[in-house]
């Protein structure tokens, strides 16, 4: 190969790599958001269970 061929392979790698850094930015920062609703969605549903049981608890406790 001759050094137009390598500057133009090496140009080219050069962009691909670019290309797959941005892409895995983006992967990242829709993770980050996902994993962000996930725990509020988490929060959430611990949240219905501890109410539930006090529900159940009082429903409980008043029928004796």
């Amino acid at each position: 190969m001759v050094d137009i061929d390598y500057q133009s392979l090496l140009s080219s790698y050069q962009r691909k790599v670019t290309e797959l850094i941005n892409q895995n930015i983006v992967y990242e920062a829709k993770l980050n958001a996902q994993s962000n609703v996930i725990e509020e969605l988490t929060k959430k549903i611990n949240q219905l269970e501890s109410s539930r049981s006090k529900k159940k608890t009082e429903i409980l406790s008043d029928s004796f």
